[in-house]
């Protein structure tokens, strides 16, 4: 019975998309119910409901919102999500992080999906995590991270406002306020570091940085090598901002979780060094 009933599901999923597939080439709602109606089996009435949207099939539910928050959502994911099928119902994406991240980043979601989200700790792995079992969402970051010119076509439609927050998400996972100090410097420095193993998705951030924030960031890299510990370590790009001007404004657009408590007096010190 269980094997029938997954069996079921799996057809009418299957079924479901088809449906979507047509949609997208503009076929007629006429031919759409008709054909799958004769691929499948499903009845007519079901078959509408999945058209106009009414109602959709097990596996298949969830919505997004493309308000601002989804970009900080998708660039949070670029940090610290992934995307989880089990069985064939449950979509989830996951994203992993520190407390305030996840909860800020909870927040997000439940902004774009509507689902009140929260942020859950992994008492055994002592790590907090959000998990959203949503197809929409988890249809569309499994795109924009497979096809990273879909993400710049995203990007390329939408305002400053939401450009922000996609920077923001993305710094909350992957960025660094670092502190330079030295016994040369009296005021130690601050320099903000972005980190990841594909350039051309850190590409696509200066650009954002530079057109929306006109902030210059400059690269460095770490050559892939064999760690102390016999482990192969892939290569990884630096996408730093150091001059003062741009980490002001930086700040003064950005409200990052990677801006921990102890670093704030040498931020503002730093600043203010020289006014």
């Amino acid at each position: 019975m269980h094997t029938n009933l997954r069996k079921s599901r799996e057809l009418r999923m299957e079924a479901f998309d088809s449906l979507e597939e047509l949609k997208s080439k503009n076929v007629s709602r006429k031919e759409i119910i008709d054909e799958i109606h004769a691929e499948y089996g499903i009845s007519k009435g079901t078959i509408y409901s999945w058209y106009s949207g009414s109602n959709l099939p097990c596996g298949r539910k969830g919505e997004i919102i493309y308000c601002k928050e989804l970009f900080y959502v998708i660039g949070a994911l670029f940090g610290d999500g992934c995307i989880y099928r089990w069985k064939p119902t449950n979509n989830y994406v996951i994203l992993v992080g520190d407390l305030k991240f996840t909860t800020k980043y909870a927040k997000m979601v439940t902004k774009c999906t509507g689902i009140k989200t929260r942020a859950y700790i992994d008492r055994s792995k002592n790590i907090w995590f959000v998990k959203s079992n949503n197809y929409e969402l988890f249809s569309l970051f499994k795109k924009v991270k497979g096809d990273l010119n879909y993400l710049k076509q995203l990007l390329n439609q939408i305002n400053k406002s939401s450009a922000l927050f996609f920077l923001e998400g993305f710094f909350d996972a992957e960025g660094c306020v670092k502190v330079i100090t030295g016994k040369e410097r009296k005021t130690p420095k601050i320099c903000l570091d972005l980190t990841n193993i594909n350039f051309e998705l850190l590409e696509i951030t200066r650009s954002l940085f530079m057109q929306y924030l006109r902030i210059e960031a400059k690269y460095s890299s770490q050559k892939s090598h064999t760690g102390k510990d016999g482990y192969w370590r892939q290569a990884v790009f630096h996408l730093r901002i150091y001059k003062k001007d741009f980490i002001r404004r930086f700040f003064e657009n950005i409200n990052t979780t990677k801006l921990k408590e102890n670093k704030i007096p040498y931020l503002e010190k730093w600043l203010n060094n020289g006014l």
